[in-house]
């Protein structure tokens, strides 16, 4: 009977086990044979008969056709089979250890009982040594099987448990001796190390989840470092280039500066020579003025010596008509009167030389006129070149002026933009020189992120090892 039990666990562990199997059919059959030869061993206590039967009872109406369902589910659905073994079956077998312990206790009552009516006689001997044998082997053949058997059952499942199934459920085994104990114990350690392969599971491939997430990031790290590396290596360049740029420019605009400054010298320079100049033209200007005072008083002397020159020619005329008078006169005094006629005739050829000559001088004097009539003229335009000469000059100083301002306002600035690209050169310089030692930072980053990676391989490996082996344990999910 428990054997059965014992047959029944070690299907539930392992339903394609047909020798065991065949092992539950000769358990049954002992069991019928052992039944009856206790039944014909007990037809003289018929109490402890009653009490043998409900045993055999229990077995056969509840016992077996649990242990025929569960024989039929184990292979088909293993969970039915094992809710069904856990819950109806040992609740039956529980009923029936009930039976057993009374059982015992009729046949210890029946014993005391016999031993008290034989007592002082020869039958005594006879029923104590019938009934105690009758007791032995009743109670030998279930407590022997009592004790035997969950060793038994702890054995398979150690067994089944080494080939790392841990969904083995030891059937509960209630009292305090030390094989209840045991039962116990291993059901607890079953079940701690079922818990425990289950974390190790989850963490495994929390584990290889992370590993993997870590190996990804670690490889795009990598692949950010080298990037940044050849990243930093082109701004290094490109840093170093500005900076030479900029030594350059600084140079050029020294240059500028130094340009600006000569700049400023000669435009002070030509400054001072259009004052100079200015100074120049108005002093021409003051002087074709008196020039020109000049011609006008030349102009009207001339016009002085016209009219003296008309005077003189009609003074001519008047002495030429004298003459002519004086000649005729002459004529008519004769002898006497001829040497006046002389005279006048010399006279007369004096005064058309007179009135010649001042034909000539009125003519020259026209001349000189005009002449000095054109000198004005040209003097009032030279004047006026002369005036619009010095506006010029003026205008060009003053523009001097405002470029010598700003010429001089600008060589501070410029200086400063001097100063101020010296200084981006050295910035440029000291950023070319950070970005070296941040490039060689960063390529060891990179080897560091290779080396991590190397070492994230191997704990990849180590990983799959460990998957590997706790695939080998079979739990139940809960």
């Amino acid at each position: 009977m428990l054997e059965a039990s014992d047959v029944l666990r070690g299907l539930l562990l392992d339903s394609n086990n047909q020798a065991e199997r065949q092992r539950k059919v000769a358990s049954d059959e002992r069991f019928v044979k052992s039944a009856e030869t206790t039944r014909a061993l007990l037809q003289n206590f018929p109490e402890i008969r009653r009490s043998f039967d409900a045993i055999v009872e229990s077995d056969e109406k509840k016992l077996n056709p649990l242990e025929d369902q569960i024989e039929q589910l184990a292979g088909k659905d293993n969970p039915a089979a094992l809710v069904l073994y856990n819950a109806a079956y040992l609740s039956a077998r529980q009923e029936q250890n009930k039976l057993i312990e009374k059982f015992v206790q009729i046949s210890e009552q029946t014993t005391s009982a016999l031993v008290a009516e034989a007592k002082g006689e020869q039958k005594m001997a006879t029923l104590i040594l019938g009934s105690l044998f009758v007791i032995a082997a009743v109670a030998g053949f279930f407590f022997a099987r009592a004790l035997s058997n969950p060793l038994v059952a702890l054995t398979r499942s150690t067994k089944v448990m080494a080939t790392g199934d841990l969904t083995v459920e030891l059937p509960q085994r209630e009292g305090s001796d030390e094989i209840s104990q045991l039962g116990g114990s291993f059901s607890q350690l079953v079940q701690t190390l079922r818990s425990f392969v289950a974390d190790v599971q989850r963490s495994g491939v929390v584990v290889a989840t992370s590993i993997n997430e870590i190996a990804a990031t670690s490889k795009e790290q990598e692949a950010t470092a080298n990037e940044v590396s050849a990243t930093t290596t082109e701004i290094s360049a490109t840093a170093r280039e500005i900076s030479a740029t900029a030594r350059d420019l600084a140079q050029t605009i020294s240059q500028v500066n130094d340009g600006s400054q000569q700049t400023a010298v000669l435009a002070e320079e030509s400054r001072a020579s259009l004052t100079r100049m200015d100074e120049t033209m108005q002093r021409v200007s003051g002087a074709a003025s008196g020039i020109n005072s000049r011609l006008t008083v030349l102009n009207e002397k001339a016009t002085n010596i016209s009219s003296v020159v008309t005077t003189i020619a009609k003074v001519a005329d008047q002495t030429n008509l004298l003459s002519l008078n004086a000649a005729i006169e002459a004529e008519k005094a004769g002898e006497y009167g001829r040497g006046f006629a002389v005279v006048a005739t010399e006279i007369r050829r004096l005064a058309d030389q007179t009135a010649v000559a001042t034909v000539d001088i009125g003519q020259l004097v026209k001349e000189i006129q005009s002449a000095v009539t054109a000198g004005v003229m040209g003097m009032d335009k030279f004047s006026e070149e002369v005036r619009r000469g010095v506006t010029e000059v003026e205008k060009v100083a003053t523009q001097l002026t405002q470029i010598i301002q700003q010429v001089q306002a600008t060589t501070p600035r410029i200086a400063s933009v001097s100063e101020g690209m010296q200084a981006q050169s050295t910035g440029a310089q000291q950023i070319s020189e950070a970005l070296g030692q941040l490039g060689d930072a960063v390529r060891q980053t990179a080897e560091s992120l290779r080396l991590s990676n190397e070492t994230i391989r191997s704990l990849e490996e180590a990983g799959r090892g460990l998957r590997t082996g706790i695939e080998r344990f079979k739990i139940r999910n809960s």
